[in-house]
């Protein structure tokens, strides 16, 4: 392997005394020689003018508002001049190195594990695999996100890259990078600089790939599906109608002229134990249990929903935190509210306001919201999201989720009555989009003053007191501006299942998970961690219905009924079908308050609504 390797610096080499020094950086991969997981990067330096510098991998990538250290997956890292001499390379923490004689710079080269295959590397901190990196030689399959293998001189970050990626003949890269030269084995890619490139995730595989032209903008599905159970065209026909419902809901025309979904399907249980996506500014990237289209289809939906609106902010509405990324100690902004908060409420309210699915369901989608923030102390937004790699705010980052789409729903409603029904939170970014636009950063101290002066003193007051203060969040008088009365819940008695958390193994099947909470019922059941769920009173359980099953189990069920769960068990080394019994027994659960349309409302009330759902006729 060794020998493999020296010879391709020998051929990298060549290339790069044929190409001579200039103040781009040029990247050599080769995946055909993709080896254990690892590639070998070969990264040809611009002209330096300083005697010392450092190299650095990230430790922080935008999106992802954890610490990755991507730096603990290179390894062999050397520094050489233009004849091939060494040059003296030492550690100064995961991520970075400092190279001495760095005038004489001309390459730099490393290996590089990925991050989809748990090892040493991890550390106990798992990459999440939309964030990360996967050389599948033996599949046919690489994943690659620039900012997990690719570092940059500090200092010369802004200088223009260009990646020069050797290829299987049968393989294709899917991305929304700009692909300067194509041939059978070769693509070459640029970016203007390292923000451009890190933003732009690749996927090689055997092509699955349809390619569509929506209003305007050239729409891209890569899709890779192991065992053939999904297609891209199939992603395409599930996705064409929302993003039109998105395209119409910002105004009629997308801010973008292309944007590519990269969808990876797993059929094994992936190392972080998650599934979902990230965001990109031209395109996304999905790790998704492998399961046909008519199981998953709604996941596909629900995530692409969210991450394409991430084309408003932070592509046209972002902070200079972020326009200038410091991938090893970044400053966070304070305006997770914005970032996360308005795209996630953002992408319930577009399918409301289309008709993809009704008022019911989007009110169910608020209390939702509703419920699960609670859970979350009551903290100044602002300060959470300036802090949130501290030990005591990174917990409730999920939260940015939940509060922060409850936080864009208030203010939907807000814009909506003190505008007479003239300006709403989609319109509204529409303005500040307008403003700023993908080159041009705002400054992150004086958003919400600018918002304010743009819009009226009623919404500094709200940001004031529940996004910079820890007000609880006043839900009961902004629904009251719609016509809906915000109903308390209280305490009922419901069955349970036993208290048992659930997962997903490599089969896509729900599994148990853990029992450490498990309750009395619970334990007269019998349940086992890894026991495969089969079915609940005779209604078999697949990951498509599972919501329906637990729901009709919640609803139907009395005191005392008997229950039989089926499950399958691994008993000495064979799977066996077991039937698991008890009685059931209600718990007292709080019951989750409930939005109902109030039995009286005014003329304003009912014209707020018809725009909060059916937006500006």
């Amino acid at each position: 392997m060794l020998t493999r390797f020296h010879f391709g610096i020998l051929l990298c080499l060549a290339s790069l005394i044929a190409f001579g020094q200039q103040d781009s950086y040029k990247i050599y991969l080769d995946l055909r020689h993709s080896e254990n997981d690892q590639l070998k990067v070969t990264l040809k330096v611009p002209r330096i003018s300083e005697d010392s510098v450092e190299f650095h991998l990230p430790k922080i990538v935008p999106g992802t508002y954890s610490i990755s250290d991507f730096g603990r997956f290179a390894s062999n890292l050397e520094a050489f001049d233009s004849l091939g001499e060494p040059l003296e390379v030492s550690s100064l923490d995961v991520n970075r190195w400092i190279i001495a004689n760095s005038t004489r710079l001309d390459y730099i080269t490393y290996l590089v594990d990925d991050t989809f295959d748990k090892n040493e590397n991890y550390q106990n901190n798992m990459i999440f695999e939309p964030g990360g990196t996967s050389f599948e030689a033996e599949r046919g399959v690489y994943v690659l996100n620039p900012f997990g293998f690719i570092g940059y001189i500090d200092g010369y970050k802004f200088n223009p890259f260009e990646l020069i990626i050797k290829h299987d003949e049968k393989h294709y890269g899917a991305t929304s990078l700009t692909r300067n030269k194509r041939d059978k084995v070769t693509d070459v890619f640029t970016a203007e600089n390292y923000n451009f490139l890190a933003d732009g995730p690749i996927m090689y595989c055997e092509p699955d790939t349809t390619v569509k032209r929506i209003d305007g903008a050239e729409i891209t599905v890569s899709l890779y599906s192991p065992n053939g159970k999904m297609s891209s065209a199939e992603v395409m026909d599930n996705l064409n109608d929302l993003i039109e419902a998105q395209t119409e809901y910002l105004g009629g025309k997308l801010p973008v002229n292309r944007y590519t979904y990269l969808i990876y399907l797993l059929d094994y249980s992936p190392a972080s134990g998650g599934m979902g996506a990230l965001e990109h500014s031209y395109s996304s990237l999905y790790t998704l249990p492998e399961a046909r289209a008519g199981r998953i289809g709604q996941i596909v939906r629900d995530v692409a929903a969210h991450e394409f609106l991430h084309i408003v902010t932070p592509l046209n509405i972002h902070s200079e935190q972020i326009h200038e990324f410091n991938y090893i100690k970044p400053d966070m902004s304070k305006h997770l509210w914005l970032y996360e908060g308005v795209t996630e409420y953002s992408a319930m309210h577009v399918q409301v306001r289309s008709g993809l699915f009704d008022e019911r369901t989007f009110l169910d989608q608020v209390k939702e919201k509703l419920q699960i923030a609670a859970r979350f102390p009551d903290v100044s937004f602002t300060e959470m999201s300036e802090k949130i790699l501290d030990p005591e705010f990174e917990p409730m980052y999920v939260n940015v989720y939940y509060k922060g789409a409850l936080i864009g729903m208030c203010l939907d409603l807000l814009l909506i009555h003190h505008s007479d029904g003239k300006r709403d939170l989609p319109s509204f970014l529409a303005e500040l989009s307008e403003k700023y636009g993908p080159m041009q950063a705002f400054e992150d101290d004086g958003l919400i003053d600018e918002i304010t002066e743009m819009t009226y003193p009623e919404i500094g007051d709200f940001f004031q007191q529940y996004v910079i203060g820890n007000a609880p969040l006043p839900i009961a008088e902004i629904l009251q501006l719609a016509g809906y009365d915000y109903v308390d819940g209280g305490k009922v008695d419901t069955p349970t299942l036993g208290n048992i958390s659930f997962s997903m193994n490599d089969e896509s099947q729900i599994i148990v998970e853990g029992i450490d909470k498990m309750n009395d019922f619970g334990m007269e059941m019998g349940y086992e961690p890894g026991d495969v769920l089969v079915s609940v009173n005779g209604m078999k359980l697949t990951l498509e219905n599972v919501q329906q099953v637990l729901e009709e189990f919640q609803n139907t069920v009395q005191d005392g009924d008997k229950i039989k769960v089926e499950v399958l068990r691994e008993v000495a080394d064979k799977q066996k079908t077991l039937k698991l019994k008890a009685k059931a027994k209600l718990i007292e659960v709080e019951q989750p308050a409930d939005i109902i349309a109030s039995k009286t409302s005014s003329k304003t009330q009912r014209q707020t609504k018809e725009i909060w759902l059916k937006g500006f006729q």
